[in-house]
């Protein structure tokens, strides 16, 4: 019996109802600059709804359905994420507001992108330059994309972090963009909702979404990019007043679940509050840090540490860190700020679970990680020792820094 991906959850706590389709394809630049194109374009207009107005009216009498279209970056896989959320109809006495009119219309507006409107296509464009201009108007953006462009020098298509290349996305024509919608119609997708009659709307879906990508295998081990040794040291100078300092650590290995877990907490104890240790060192301290992040990207071997900070402190700032990574390695962990760190993931998983976007979130991941579903996440923070801490940095090296200034 052939397998379809949906999975469907019932609804016993929220007024609203959340409906998901995920695409899943290879990440190349040329993937990542299409998809952007095509998600805004389905944010704008489809075939059904031909103009930005008449696609918004459609959405309006839904009681303000909520539909984005956003690609994510898995490590070396995008998801193109389709998330509508609406107002349980059982909420309303409306006998023409049902899940059948709800899900025929997201079905529509998923399905159907106008690519044969050349007009729209133009003002996607404009969009997507504009809204690309406005984001490296910002320092931390620009530095995160160089950062990542340094980082992939010799894996380009790994190195777009926001919309993909945006000269590509300046030459598409209307046929391009025939070509790679016709191409996603094959691609591996899942449809996830979160409904109070769950039994209808997983009839519903299966009735309505029959696009072949949802026989296709959905869940994947191919998300890892291997971290590949660079020693990266360099500066660009812009005469900010403000400066950018990127330092990203690789993983020596594959991270499993648990390995993951422990990266979250280390985030959080380097640089997760007030309290964490970066935070305290870098700008209590030398008063050099107008903020101060870390993030585990666990499908990209990548543990990246950033702060905004005083340009003539940079080289002090980044001694710091190093000697903070240096000291979690060898042993030298506070316990009682490991405690903390702890408890504030946990506290942050306790709200998440009180979100349906949370929930859809966690959903997509079961359906697209193997033994995800069986994996205890509450349990594995509580359970992160000093020891695996210990172990989980030594497991990093230090590959690049990124200095913008």
């Amino acid at each position: 019996m052939l397998k379809v991906n949906t999975l469907v959850k019932q609804n016993t706590k929220f007024t609203t109802a959340t409906l998901g389709c995920f695409l899943r394809m290879p990440l190349t630049s040329h993937n990542l600059a299409y998809a952007s194109l095509i998600a805004k374009s389905q944010m704008n207009a489809t075939i059904y709804f031909r103009t930005i107005r008449e696609q918004q009216r459609e959405l309006s009498k839904l009681y303000d359905l909520q539909f984005e279209v956003t690609p994510q970056l898995f490590g070396k896989q995008i998801i193109i994420s389709y998330v509508a959320n609406f107002l349980e109809p059982t909420e309303v006495l409306d006998p023409e507001y049902t899940y059948e009119k709800i899900v025929d219309i997201l079905e529509k507006l998923i399905h159907c992108p106008d690519v044969f409107n050349s007009d729209l296509l133009e003002l996607t464009k404009k969009q997507l330059l504009s809204d690309y201009n406005e984001l490296m108007q910002q320092p931390s953006n620009y530095a995160i994309e160089r950062f990542f462009k340094l980082w992939y020098k010799h894996q380009p298509d790994y190195a777009e972090n926001f919309m993909g290349p945006i000269e590509e996305i300046k030459e598409a024509s209307i046929a391009s963009a025939q070509k790679f919608v016709k191409a996603m119609e094959k691609m591996p997708s899942s449809v996830i909702c979160i409904a109070r009659d769950s039994k209808q709307m997983e009839k519903l879906i299966k009735d309505n979404f029959k696009q072949v990508g949802v026989l296709e295998e959905f869940m994947t081990n191919d998300f890892s990019i291997p971290a590949e040794k660079l020693d990266i040291d360099q500066v660009d100078n812009y005469g900010n007043l403000q400066a950018q300092l990127m330092m990203g650590y690789g993983y020596r290995e594959k991270l499993d679940y648990k390995k993951q877990i422990c990266g979250m907490v280390l985030s959080q104890y380097l640089a997760g509050d007030q309290s964490s240790k970066l935070f305290t060192k870098i700008r209590e301290e030398l008063g050099a840090a107008y903020d101060v992040e870390a993030n585990n990207y666990a499908n990209n071997c990548l543990f990246l540490i950033n702060a905004g900070l005083d340009p003539d402190q940079v080289d002090e700032a980044k001694a710091i860190i190093k000697n903070e990574v240096k000291q979690v390695a060898i042993g030298k962990i506070d316990l009682d700020l490991l405690k903390k760190a702890k408890k504030s993931l946990l506290n942050t998983q306790l709200i998440g679970q009180d979100q349906e976007n949370w929930q859809l979130a966690q959903m997509l991941r079961d359906q697209l990680f193997p033994d995800y579903q069986d994996f205890d996440r509450e349990k594995a923070i509580k359970y992160v020792t000093a020891k695996q801490l210990e172990k989980f940095a030594q497991n990093l090296f230090f590959n690049e820094s990124y200095v913008l200034k």
